[in-house]
């Protein structure tokens, strides 16, 4: 150890060299908070969104809504508004597709069959015009309703899907062009614009980690200056604790830099806490070693100086070196999680640290060994305030030694009953305070629209054209069915089914049928309010029971009973000819209305239908636009068939005439094997999401055909993964930080019962900590799930720096009220200057950007204070109750004496 100090320069000018070497890493550092990094490349959630973004393309997409607020969007100056601001995110770089109200594709019905066109084919010029585009939205209220329209009309939204290989550094560049495009329309008091979706998530995650680490760690240096100089009041105090953390910091991020591992929100705190944490080991270093030239009394000679400096190296060294391990074996342990951030965190955290004890123990002694500092050595016996507080403290647990272990097992009690009541839900948008733009975005489209998030259902056949057998197909229109009406927070459901029902729906339109709407027409069913003779108090006259909803069918009337009302027509595709019965359009007498009315109430299964719902039943019963077909094939009866087979090549004649695209939902337009069915949901709540994924599995289970597998995917999935690995990976995690903690310290004090001494503090600290996350609603999540190996990598330094100290002083004594307060007046300064160090520079978390950061920086800030007190008042009670041989066992430090 001598002949290392020999050569100080050397030391400092090879820590110098390192730290320029990763400094020059550091510009290199990118960001990325994409979902998908956070799940090893080989987790099944993964390969499934790469499987199905494969087959139909990213359900990645940005969603923006366009609300106007004093006018609803059926103007000329709102639709041409839209138009022009498709348009122009289309000619956008990695754009893949744009889907609009003025380009969506419209299945319309023809004399010659089936016409695929956009909603708006020419900007509209009249009221005529607008009624036209309003009809269309409205004869396909299924795929449309709250996602291109909003119940009041007022909003609408434009969808941009990504590219697939579109990079993070390029879904940013996107959104912030998207972003800069309505931010010249700011001044319009007419528009307002939300801008929601996980690229916009993971944008703004990164925008806000970079205004975070510009305000956190300047503020977290100003804050252990501060409470440095408080502690030693003298620059050399400041200065060379703050200097390792600098230093370690510098080689942790540029070590991330050159590995090419990206910053995430989670690894954004790696600097925060390396500085709060890396200064420890300074700190005792610096506090023992003026603690030793003032208990000198005098000016010393060069000579007396490094003998000093070296005493204080080996005696405190051993109890940094050892609180180093524990430290780094607390971090370490997060590197046993799944979660690719939360691993990479406790890496190079663990690095970091390793990085601050080096240089610790090397450049602090070296620079003092080169320029000796100034001590103040006068009046060295008075008693200061710290041992003061610190004699209060012994005389206060020695007398109430009981008090205090009874009131420790009451706490443990109350802890362990609220870590019972955690919430485990890591929900991404719910990272960002309430309030700002992307919770505000969230919400609005949440409430007014199907919701701003997704996930895919993939069902596969085992062979090609699988896909369009009827059984399918009817199964999936019933699941849709089943989930929209059951749960609140299922906004929509996109599935091949519903282009299949369009398509045969308008391959049936009546042969006299006029697809140009009347104003009249469209007053029917604007607003869902009947008029010409059906008045609003309609829905009043028939009660307030309701449906029962599993027997319900696409129009939610159950099976048609309004077949034999009116006969209709049919196309026989192979001939090219219509298979005609009687006229379906024929005049309704009011004999054939009340008959019709009195056939729904019969059926219904509650009593208070809407005009909505009674202009639905009027369009089944005599083919309005083909209503009565709007269905998968499924009945030969009802079509030009004998069996389901020749409805299956009926489905196939439809998409073979079909011009779309359907390349979202289907991996083949003519003999599809596997397609998507797309959930928009309105909650990123895991929870739900975990129930819903359960219940599509028992769903298709229970209903679907045999010879199908259904697989869920895509981001809801893959976030709902993340939020498993939590509870696994912090267990685990938790389990073997502590088993390493005790190894070491066992084996340090060549005892099993040291070892357990050791992680009684920390133990109790745990449970406090998920305690108060259970009373205050505090969920864990991917933040929150630091905690504990946080709290047992620093809280451990307290328990390892009072039982070393306390074990040297009683091998030089047994009277236990001598030993103690030696251990307090010397360690436990250093514990105390540790802890609110590290408290502090957590607590500058609490001003983060991001909900579970600040948590987390709340959290550290109350684990340090019992962990520490733990330490200060638990340990030195046990110890002095139990005397445990470990403690007066010579042979450990044996030159220590």
């Amino acid at each position: 150890m001598k002949k290392l100090y020999d050569h100080p320069k050397l030391i400092i000018l090879i820590i110098g060299i390192i730290t320029l070497l990763f400094a020059v890493q550091m510009p290199k550092i990118v960001i990325d908070n994409d979902v998908k990094i956070f799940l090893p490349k080989s987790h099944i959630s993964r390969l499934n969104d790469d499987k199905a973004t494969e087959t139909f393309g990213s359900s990645d997409a940005i969603l923006l809504a366009v609300k106007f607020n004093s006018e609803n969007i059926f103007t000329t100056k709102n639709i041409a508004f839209i138009d022009k601001l498709t348009k122009k995110i289309e000619d956008l770089a990695n754009v893949d597709e744009v889907k609009s109200l003025t380009n969506t594709d419209f299945i319309e019905g023809t004399s010659e069959g089936m016409e695929v066109e956009a909603i708006v084919r020419d900007l509209p010029q009249t009221k005529e015009d607008l009624d036209k585009i309003k009809h269309k939205l409205l004869s396909w209220k299924s795929m449309y309703s709250r996602s291109l329209y909003t119940d009041d009309f007022k909003s609408t939204t434009i969808l941009v899907q990504l590219e697939d290989k579109a990079t993070a550094i390029e879904q940013e560049k996107l959104f912030q062009e998207i972003r800069k495009e309505v931010r010249t329309y700011s001044d319009d008091k007419n528009m307002s614009f939300y801008l929601a979706g996980q690229p916009v998530l993971n944008t703004l995650m990164g925008e806000s980690m970079q205004a975070d680490m510009k305000k956190l760690i300047p503020f977290v240096i100003l804050i252990v200056i501060a409470s440095l100089y408080i502690s030693f009041k003298t620059i050399g105090g400041v200065i060379l604790p703050l200097l390792t953390v600098v230093i370690s910091t510098i080689w942790s991020i540029g070590l991330m830099a050159g590995l090419g591992i990206p910053l995430t929100m989670v690894s954004t705190i790696i600097p925060v806490l390396l500085i709060a944490v890396g200064s420890a080991y300074g700190i005792h270093i610096i506090s023992h070693y003026y603690d030793d030239v003032k208990s000198a009394g005098k000016e010393l000679t060069d000579e007396e100086h490094k003998e000093i400096v070296l005493h204080n190296v080996q005696k405190v060294g051993t109890a940094v070196f050892l609180a180093g391990l524990t430290t780094i074996a607390g971090f370490g342990s997060l590197a046993t999680s799944k979660i690719m951030p939360i691993k990479n965190f406790g890496l190079f955290t663990a690095l970091g640290v390793f990085g601050a004890l080096i240089v610790a123990v090397t450049l602090i002694p070296s620079i003092l060994l080169l320029k000796k500092p100034k001590v103040n050595t006068e009046n060295s016996e008075e008693e200061t305030f710290m041992t003061k507080l610190l004699m209060h403290l012994y005389h206060f647990f020695t007398r109430k030694k009981s008090s205090v272990i009874l009131l420790t097992t009451i706490i443990m009690v109350l802890s362990i009953y609220g870590t019972s009541k955690v919430v485990i839900d890591s929900v991404l948008v719910e990272f960002f305070k309430q309030g700002t733009p992307v919770r505000q975005a969230d919400e609005y489209l949440n409430d007014n629209f199907n919701g701003s998030n997704f996930i895919n259902v993939v069902i596969e056949g085992k062979e090609k054209g699988d896909l369009t057998d009827p059984e399918i197909l009817k199964a999936m229109d019933n699941m849709k069915e089943h989930f929209v009406s059951n749960h609140k927070y299922v906004g929509q459901v996109i599935s091949f089914s519903d282009f299949i029902k369009r398509m045969n729906k308008v391959m049936n339109y009546p042969e006299e049928i006029n697809p140009i709407v009347e104003e009249t027409d469209v007053a029917q069913i604007e607003d869902g309010v009947m008029s010409d003779g059906f008045d609003d108090n309609f829905d009043d006259s028939f009660g307030d029971d309701d449906f029962e909803e599993e027997s319900f069918d696409d129009d939610g009337f159950g099976e048609d009973p309004f077949d034999n009302v009116v006969q209709t027509e049919s196309v026989d595709l192979e001939n090219k000819s219509k298979v005609k019965s009687t006229p379906s359009r024929e005049k309704i007498s009011e004999s054939d209305l009340l008959t019709i009315l009195n056939a729904a109430l019969l059926d219904a299964k509650k009593v208070n239908l809407t005009a909505e719902e009674l202009i639905t039943v009027m369009n089944r019963a005599t083919n309005y636009q083909g209503e009565a077909y709007n269905e998968v094939p499924y009945d030969p009866a009802k079509y030009p068939a004998e069996t389901r087979v020749e409805l299956k090549n009926l489905v196939s004649q439809y998409l073979l005439l079909y011009s779309g695209e359907l390349d979202s939902f289907a991996d083949d337009r003519l003999e599809p094997k596997s397609t998507r069915m797309l959930f928009q949901l309105k909650s990123a709540s895991n929870i739900f999401i975990s129930g819903l994924k359960d219940e599509i599995h028992r769903y298709a289970d229970e209903n679907f055909p045999e010879g199908y597998t259904v697989t869920v995917s895509g981001a809801g999935d893959m976030s709902l993964a993340v939020n498993n690995l939590i509870v696994s990976s912090q267990i685990i995690s938790i389990i073997t930080s502590l088993i390493i903690v005790f190894i070491i310290v066992a084996y340090s004090f060549k005892s099993i019962i040291a070892g357990i001494y050791g992680i009684i503090p920390l133990i109790i600290s745990l449970f406090i900590n998920f305690g108060l996350m259970g009373f205050t609603g505090i969920k864990l999540d991917i933040g929150t799930a630091m905690v504990a190996s946080i709290a047992i990598g620093i809280g451990v330094d307290y328990t390892i720096h009072f039982l070393t100290t306390y074990h040297y002083e009683r091998i030089l004594t047994s009277d236990l009220e001598i030993v103690t307060k030696k251990t307090l007046n010397s360690s436990g300064k250093a514990i105390i200057f540790n802890a609110i160090s590290v408290a502090l520079g957590f607590a500058v978390l609490i001003f983060s950007n991001f909900n579970p950061i600040k948590n987390l920086g709340l959290l550290v800030c109350i684990t340090m204070i019992t962990s520490s007190m733990g330490s200060m008042i638990l340990l030195p009670i046990l110890l002095n109750l139990f005397k445990p041989k470990f403690v007066s066992k010579k042979g450990r430090n044996n030159n220590e004496k």
